[in-house]
């Protein structure tokens, strides 16, 4: 004997439309949400940020060996050359940054060169050969760009150039280097050569 089913009552109904609505709804508004945020493109700014771990609140654009050879021949900028695994160029990075806000210097050239120096890129090469002249000289006679450099290029001519803790010697730790005085010290020898470059502009 077959049982009859008792047909659903109108708000059964409506129940089992608007659930079955707000899964739709739901589902939607997470699949578009989670696309937004894989899909979300940073800034130049907040992707030096994730990078070094400074302020957002940075001048850094992100420029190639190509660009970077262009601005050393002909153009004029300052120019940070640097690898996010170097653990020097941090505190670098943050100094110069702090700088040139207070000067207001609107845009610094950032330069990841370390996949180009492994591939003898062109542009890098050409780069090594204008600045040789400043470049450290390691016991094996190779010569090339080390992290953190510094340059500041105005009308094509180096105008000042820095890689102080490109090479440290000994055991000296980061901390024991960059002491509150000597970071005071090299942001006013940046500062200084900064004035000049703005001076020289106007």
């Amino acid at each position: 004997m077959k049982v009859k089913k008792s047909p659903m009552v109108w708000y059964q109904k409506l129940f089992y439309i608007i659930s079955f609505l707000f899964l739709i709804g739901a589902f939607m508004y997470l699949g578009t949400k989670d696309f937004n945020t894989q899909n979300k493109k940073l800034t130049p700014q907040e992707s030096f940020t994730e990078e070094y771990g400074i302020t957002t609140n940075n001048v850094y654009i992100y420029k190639n060996a190509k660009e970077i050879l262009e601005t050393i021949n002909t153009g004029s900028g300052i120019i940070f050359m640097a690898y996010k695994e170097n653990k020097w160029s941090s505190i670098i990075a943050d100094l110069l940054n702090e700088v040139a806000k207070e000067e207001g210097i609107k845009e610094i050239y950032y330069y990841n060169f370390k996949k180009d120096r492994s591939n003898n890129n062109h542009h890098y090469e050409n780069i090594v050969k204008l600045l040789t002249p400043y470049l450290k000289v390691l016991d094996s006679e190779t010569t090339n760009i080390y992290a953190p450099t510094v340059l500041i290029i105005k009308n094509g001519e180096i105008q000042y150039f820095d890689d102080e803790t490109s090479i440290v010697r000994g055991d000296t730790s980061i901390e024991n280097y960059w002491s509150s005085k000597k970071k005071i010290e090299k942001k006013a020898e940046y500062k200084k050569e900064i004035e000049k470059y703005l001076g020289e502009e106007n």
